[in-house]
């Protein structure tokens, strides 16, 4: 009785994920649909029609190949690709989850707003290029490690870099659940990705175009496509740091917030993985440092957090031992305090959004949550 209660527990659970995924794919079908694009859709169309060859061009190029030879449009293509994608990482996600001996701890800190339910949460910016690196990471992390899945791993890491810069800075992630996988140090493997990604990005920095060489909105435009005010190609990376300056509360915020669900995450590990104390918490120190220049780079600081958090989850996930019977393994009671402490991060975070992407303005949150209370 008490097993039947846990398996139905643990599948209305998986009944939540696929909800959350459901509600994700409607509304960027619904963006697919809109008249303009801004964010979630101009960063897979940057492009070397404009200018040669440049930072983060491969995307557009390729979706300008299928367009010309199939005559599907870039908006269609772009949903598809997320759609692809997202599916991925919740399904292998969930496979991961059956393939070990889980708990209701772990499970909700997959709920918190940094990780699984960033999606929902944050559509203005889901979809982006960084579920490429989640859908890879977890593919790797599920089923039995082969050549093949080291082949990718390597291939499609490195492929990654022409598409968004970012991979590189979520490199200790990638060597670490490599590590954590095949269960050895394989100074070879590793030592090629870490050499091959850095010659990339020293390539990509020195020789890559600005992602605007000036022709990119006529382009587009061209092919059907109309973008919003806020867009990829209308970014200033120098202008973004002053306004990250003068709006500093709000990154001190996303600054907590990452510190937060990192205890969050170690302290499971602390009770859970004792045997893995001290290496985990070498690993987010290294991870940490590594991460950092992206915080200066880049404006959208709750991007970072959340790759950063849930490749964290992904990582210790893949240390829990593994379930070898036939049955699904849940242990432990449903943690109603740990429950409490995730919706209230979620309805910060979800507050915090609302602040942060309407330009910063106490005055439209406030206006935000007055809409909504009545």
């Amino acid at each position: 009785m008490i097993k039947a209660s846990k398996e139905i527990k643990l599948y209305a659970y998986l009944g939540f994920l696929l909800s959350v995924l459901a509600y994700v794919l409607i509304q960027l079908y619904i963006k697919s649909k809109l008249p303009q694009i801004s964010w979630t859709a101009s960063d897979w169309l940057i492009n070397y029609q404009d200018g040669g060859f440049k930072r983060r061009g491969l995307s557009g190029s390729f979706l300008f190949f299928i367009q010309d030879q199939f005559h599907i449009s870039l908006q269609m293509q772009i949903f598809c690709i997320q759609a692809i994608f997202i599916g991925l990482i919740l399904y292998f996600l969930i496979r991961l989850i059956l393939a070990k001996k889980i708990n209701w701890d772990i499970l909700l800190l997959i709920c918190s707003p940094l990780c699984l339910l960033y999606l929902p949460v944050n559509v203005f910016n889901s979809g982006r290029k960084e579920i490429v690196l989640l859908a890879l990471v977890l593919f790797f992390m599920y089923g039995k490690s082969t050549q093949f899945k080291k082949y990718l791993l390597f291939g499609g890491f490195i492929l990654g870099l022409f598409l968004h810069e970012l991979f590189y800075f979520y490199l200790p992630f990638v060597m670490a659940v490599y590590i954590l996988k095949t269960k050895k140090t394989d100074v070879k493997y590793l030592g090629s990705l870490f050499l091959a990604s850095t010659l990339v990005i020293t390539f990509l920095f020195f020789f890559g175009g600005e992602i605007n060489q000036g022709q990119s909105i006529e382009i587009l435009n061209n092919r059907g496509i109309e973008l919003s005010k806020w867009n990829i190609f209308t970014y200033d990376a120098v202008e973004e740091r002053k306004n990250m300056l003068l709006a500093y509360q709000s990154y001190i915020l996303f600054a907590l917030e990452l510190f937060f669900m990192t205890f969050l995450s170690f302290f499971f590990v602390k009770k859970y993985l004792p045997q893995h104390k001290n290496a985990f918490k070498i690993f987010i120190l290294i991870s940490m440092a590594w991460v950092s220049p992206l915080y200066y780079l880049g404006a959208d600081w709750f991007r970072w957090n959340h790759i950063y958090s849930f490749l964290l989850i992904i990582l210790i996930i893949s240390a829990l031992p593994d379930n070898n019977g036939k049955r699904f393994c849940i242990e432990g009671k449903f943690n109603i305090p740990l429950s409490i402490v995730i919706v209230l991060f979620f309805i910060v975070f979800y507050l915090h959004i609302q602040y942060d992407t309407s330009g910063n303005s106490a005055e439209y949150l406030l206006d935000f949550i007055e809409s909504k209370l009545h």
